[in-house]
């Protein structure tokens, strides 16, 4: 009886000990799950890498790097994630993609005074073009903060173009919901992101040009009709795509 008590506990302290240690599925972007990391590196050099994160663990704008969530960077910066999130108007599964900028509420410590707060009133403006056949069927899906995507029904195999000219950051299917996406970073520090494809024509680092074929439309993710997802996102916020998409 004693021996059967034992065996049990050690099973729950295992459990214990596995949760959360699950790794990011992707480079840079999370669902909200913890980020596990192993090392092997020796004593010295893991303490000198700690003094050096205390350093510039939250300078502001914190830049996002590979493995990092946003419940972890919250950690780092001495904030809450309810905070964190409003301040960059993130809504779950808090995606974010390497090299995003993050403001940092200010009750965190360490701020870097040179650099100034994006103003969040103004916003350059882009120059979108619409990333699939306008002659298509589309609407616009609205978020609980009332911004809207944009959403667009066709045939699988329909050609899905770049808005505007830019880098991939993103292209892969880490995001369960969102199924095969790619993300474009545009010079003008807009992000266009392209959901629920069946082929990615580019890959990341790639540079696209303006109309260029990026994708073909799917049914990828969790839709039940074959069609494309769009979101526009400036400096990591999300914006109203409405606002910034000509011809409407």
């Amino acid at each position: 009886m004693l021996q059967t008590c034992v065996i049990r506990l050690l099973l729950i302290l295992m459990v214990f000990n596995l949760i959360g240690c699950a790794p990011a599925p992707y480079r840079g972007w999370s669902e909200g799950s913890d980020y596990f990391k192993t090392s092997n590196q020796s004593k010295s050099q893991q303490t000198a890498q700690k003094a050096t994160s205390k350093k510039s663990a939250c300078l502001a704008p914190y830049t996002v790097r590979s493995g990092d969530t946003l419940s972890q960077i919250a950690l780092k910066c001495g904030v809450s994630l309810s905070a964190l999130a409003k301040e960059n108007d993130l809504a779950p599964p808090y995606t974010l993609y390497v090299k995003q900028q993050l403001m940092i509420p200010s009750s965190a410590v360490h701020v870097e005074p040179s650099i100034e707060r994006p103003q969040r009133t103004t916003l350059p403006e882009p120059d979108f073009a619409w990333p699939m056949s306008k002659k298509l069927q589309y609407d616009f899906v609205k978020d609980l903060r009332g911004l809207h995507g944009l959403r667009v029904f066709a045939n699988i195999g329909e050609a899905v173009y770049a808005m505007n000219a830019g880098e991939v950051v993103y292209a892969g299917n880490g995001i369960k919901q969102y199924g095969s996406m790619l993300v474009i970073k545009h010079d003008n520090d807009y992000l266009t992101v392209y959901a629920h494809n069946d082929t990615l024509q580019v890959s990341e680092g790639a540079r696209v040009t303006k109309k260029q074929l990026i994708a073909t439309i799917g049914k990828t993710g969790q839709v039940l009709a074959p069609q494309l997802y769009v979101e526009v996102r400036y400096r990591g916020r999300k914006v109203d795509i409405k606002t910034v998409l000509s011809g409407l």
